[in-house]
């Protein structure tokens, strides 16, 4: 009942919330599938973070950082969605959960047509805000009429008549259907419609909750006191589902027999569901102890989760979903949602799963749906069908068990509902969900509700581990973790047994599949962290392989289940050695492995700031074809494919933070035939901590010279506000690099190999801003022109725009056969001389760990080994000047430790002679450098014997 138990596992922990949310830079993206339609345009919903209260008003957030992205978005509207509302007075209830504040979340509404994504991510990274979302517009969930059922068959399918012999509900008990409105004269709804008396209508707020004359409920849609449908009629159904009056000479029954119901209408006057989640806020808020919510989607959020965590924590009520019609298993919201009873639906006559119910491990428990016998607006009756039936069933249901022991909270409800279902996994085709528990515990039982004393124990939160990097690769040993909670009745011997339920179980090893968590009281909550389940990834694991297991729970005749999945042999690596927390993968994308959905990755991040990189990737191009995994369109490249997945040294070899890999472009439809073996160094320390360093050999695997090759990595930087972006170049550095103008802080790629560097910047606007238009797409012609053509700044107007980069070198001819060494640092710093300095650390440890060959002359620089070598006292060497110029003069240790300057300032043409004293030194290779303005010369020399 409880949602804890159907998120998928990436890395170290879960529980379960949304499907859009934040990574671990809190950035934002959309889960699978979420198209425009599933949100408003140009409406997104914001929670400011209780530091900055003070300065947030009805109307306004009156801080600096976000009214520049507000002006720069064109706000048109902005307000408190719930301004009547406080913060909570204590911070957690009795279970010790947090209480919910609902007081500093906002719509707003903007002109701009920007990305959503980066408006996200940009408001988020203003650290004012708990979150930033678009406004998810769910929909009804029911199917056509179905006219060969026409009778309510399902009370006999759910023993209704058995329950009512025990209790038929209690007036007192509230129900509210969140939903489209209802049919207030509906000779079989108004009996049981409950009235607000504290609020008479009469034009007065008697009850000073803000509304005006609610005696009957709300229309939050269309913000009046008459919760009647009009576009939509989906709600009366819904209504007498849950609680049509029962015995009553009229019409049809329901489950929830002398329960009230309290309509909240949350469509628009077109019927669109635009205020769902703030209608559970409203219900909660008035009186009702169960929340029927028929409709969702496939997006979530953190206001849906917001909602929902106010009406269970905070008002102890219980929201019960609809799973969906979709017959999938992908994630429905708010049916997937944390502390949510999701309902599937079965046929009305038997047990069957309905051939349009969604089914997977998010779904609690099913209900009959199907040719559902229910009131209509207008004073009519009609059979329709969905989950949208099954879950105010469900609810009615609810509703009594609510009656019989008024004393459960709101979990204990439905875990009663949950836990005493009859189990129907032997029906017709529902074995194909059984593995997997699709079905949840199978279908509610209104009598055994009543009737059965059992313990229902839940897992929450699960924890994952691998005591490593928490990137669960073959050879990883997971251990597995949770808290037990038991809402109903004490367990005297609870045992918790791992398994694995799909996925061929050659995949991985259960070491330790077992657990003994003894007796565990109602409302009690113990855990395993002192014998966690361990179980190893093998090698016959695939990439990004999904494992769902399943824990059974046991105690005598109480059986139960906790589900979970764990993608385990991911393609990408997550590099939080030091400063810059970023992911590199085993297909060229660097920052996300899926780039444009921002996910399986940790972005660009320097300490504590939001992500700098929307997407960044390698592009390899020659005579104008280009094979990369950066996007084109609307979707992304997938040139590149992995030959041997991504590896971490363990310990690193050349630096702090090792990887590896090679991969093709053998998916490419103009393949170059190339193959790319690749590699990242990263340091833990300063002045080595603020970069990364990504190099590919590249290979000719084809039969035909590459007689104009280029190759590069593009990012497209927001750093962090994307609308306040300037992007210039260091020639000296061979580096190209952007920066905000409203954060001082600065992201780059530099060139490290020797090859010729190019630097192509981008305005990432309609137009191109006078360069290449890349807005409506990014073509191989386009791509091809930024590796081999030039342009030196971007976003110079006004505090800059958004902007992309690309840093590249070539051309190259590569013979078949033959092959060139590219490599690039990837910088973030606070300052254009921090990343300078960052871009000289990264070149000199570049140089030392790919044993740069040495250089003695370049345009008119000569140098001279460095003698005696090896050296026990004082060293010299000799440099000749065709001219006067600067030069810097230095030795650095193999490990890249600068140990001291031998010259620093402008050296006179000629022959110059140098010494220096070395009589202190440790034994080992040094490395003399020679840094003119444009050009650098190495050797190297021993120490000692």
């Amino acid at each position: 009942m409880i949602k804890f138990l159907t998120k998928t596992l990436c890395l170290a922990f879960i529980l379960l919330t949304v499907n859009a949310i934040a990574g671990s830079n809190n950035s934002f993206r959309f889960a699978p599938g979420i198209t425009s339609k599933d949100y408003l345009p140009n409406t997104l919903v914001l929670k400011v973070k209780p530091a900055f209260r003070s300065q947030c008003t009805n109307n306004a957030i009156e801080v600096a950082q976000l009214e520049q992205i507000f002006n720069s978005i064109q706000v048109s509207d902005l307000f408190k969605i719930f301004p009547n509302h406080q913060p909570p007075a204590e911070p957690f209830d009795r279970y010790g959960r947090a209480y919910v504040d609902l007081s500093l979340i906002y719509q707003l509404e903007y002109k701009s047509n920007a990305d959503i994504v980066k408006i996200i991510n940009a408001l988020v990274a203003t650290d004012v805000l708990e979150y930033a979302e678009p406004k998810y517009i769910p929909t009804p969930q029911y199917t056509p009429n179905d006219p060969s059922i026409a009778q309510q068959s399902f009370l006999t399918r759910i023993n209704a008549y058995g329950g009512w012999n025990i209790s038929k509900g209690d007036t007192n008990v509230v129900i509210g259907i969140d939903d489209t409105g209802s049919d207030l004269d509906h000779p079989d709804l108004a009996a049981n419609l409950k009235h607000n008396y504290n609020d008479p209508v009469d034009g007065i707020d008697n009850d000073s909750d803000g509304y005006v004359d609610n005696f009957n409920g709300w229309d939050l849609g269309e913000n009046d006191n008459d919760p009647t449908v009009n576009a939509n009629t989906h709600g009366s159904h819904v209504s007498g589902c849950a609680a049509a009056v029962t015995d009553n000479g009229v019409g049809v029954a329901s489950p929830g027999f002398y329960c009230k119901f309290l309509p909240i209408k949350i469509s628009d006057a077109g019927g669109a569901l635009t205020k769902g989640y703030e209608g559970i806020v409203y219900g909660a808020d008035h009186g009702c102890n169960i929340i029927n919510c028929s409709w969702g989607g496939g997006g979530g959020g953190s206001f849906g989760q917001n909602a929902i965590d106010y009406a269970t924590i905070n008002k102890d009520v219980l929201i019960v979903c609809a799973a969906g019609n979709n017959n999938s298993n992908q994630y429905f919201y708010p049916a997937a949602f944390n502390y949510v009873l999701s309902i599937a639906a079965t046929n009305g006559t038997n047990d069957n799963k309905a051939g349009f119910s969604n089914y997977g491990n998010y779904i609690d428990v099913c209900s009959p749906g199907n040719g559902i016998l229910s009131t209509l607006y207008n004073d009519t009756y009609a059979n329709n069908s969905g989950t949208s039936m099954a879950s105010p069933i469900a609810a009615g249901c609810a509703g009594i068990i609510k009656s019989y022991y008024p004393s459960y909270n709101a979990l204990q409800v439905g875990e009663k509902l949950r836990v005493t279902a009859d189990t129907i996994y032997s029906f017709g085709t529902n074995n194909t969900f059984r593995a997997t528990n699709g079905l949840g515990t199978g279908r509610i039982n209104l009598l055994n509700a009543l009737t059965i004393s059992s313990p229902s124990v839940r897992m929450n939160p699960i924890n994952v581990v691998d005591n490593n990097d928490n990137l669960f690769v073959v050879g990883d040993t997971l251990r597995i973790t949770g808290d037990f909670t038991n809402y109903l009745d004490p367990t005297t011997n609870l045992t918790a047994t791992i398994s694995v339920a799909s996925s061929p179980s050659t995949f991985v090893t259960i070491l330790d599949a077992n657990t003994t968590l003894g007796a565990v009281g109602t409302m009690t909550t113990v855990n395993n962290n002192a014998d966690p389940f361990t179980v190893i990834i093998n090698p016959s694991a695939p990439q990004n392989a999904k494992i769902t297991f399943k824990v059974h729970l046991q105690d005598g005749a109480y059986n139960d289940y906790a589900m979970f999945d764990v993608i385990v042999n991911v393609d990408y690596i997550n590099i939080t050695v030091n400063e810059v927390a970023t992911t590199n993968t085993s297909k060229g994308r660097i920052c996300y492995n899926a780039n444009l959905a921002q996910s399986e990755g940790l972005g660009f991040t320097l300490n504590a700031h939001n992500t700098f990189a929307y997407e960044t990737g390698l592009m390899i191009g020659n005579a104008g074809d280009v094979s990369d995994v950066v996007r084109n369109a609307a979707v992304a490249d997938e040139d590149f494919a992995s030959i041997n997945p991504i590896q971490k040294h363990d310990p690193g070899i050349w630096s702090d933070f090792d990887t590896y890999g090679r991969f093709n472009d053998n998916p490419a439809a103009a393949s170059l035939g190339i193959e790319v073996g690749h590699r990242s160094f990263s340091w833990a320390f300063a002045p080595d901590s603020r970069y990364h360093i990504f190099e590919y050999v590249i290979r000719n695997n084809g039969s035909t010279t590459l007689s104009s090759l280029y190759a590069g990595i593009f990012s497209d930087w927001d750093v962090p506000s994307y609308a306040n972006n300037k992007a210039n170049e260091d020639v000296t550095s061979k580096m190209g690099y952007v920066w905000s103008t409203d954060s001082n802080l600065y992201a780059g790629i530099k060139l490290l190999t020797s090859g010729p560097w190019n630097h192509y910047a981008l305005d990432n606007i309609a137009g191109g801003g006078g360069g290449i238009d890349i807005s409506a797409g990014f073509s191989s012609a386009q791509k091809y022109q930024t590796l081999s053509t030039s342009r030196a700044t971007a976003g110079v107007a006004g505090t800059g725009n958004d902007v992309c980069d690309v840093v590249s070198t070539g051309p190259f001819t590569l013979n078949p056969g033959d092959s060139v060494r590219v490599a690039f640092a990837l910088i973030a710093g606070e300052s254009l001389v921090d990343i300078i300095a960052s871009a000289e650390a990264a070149q000199i440890k570049y140089d030392l760990i790919t044993g740069v060959d040495e250089v003695n002359n370049v345009d008119g620089i000569s140098i001279s080994t460095v003698y005696p070598n090896p050296v026990s006292d004082n060293a010299a060497f000799n440099i000749h000047l065709d001219k006067s110029q600067q030069l810097e003069i230095s030795v650095y240790d193999i490990l890249g430790n600068h140990i001291t300057t031998v010259a620093k300032g402008v050296q006179p043409a000629g022959n110059n002679h140098y010494t220096f004293k070395t009589n202190s030194w440790s034994d080992g290779m040094y490395f003399l450098r020679v840094k003119g303005v444009d050009k650098n010369l190495n050797k190297r020399f021993v120490v000692g014997q």
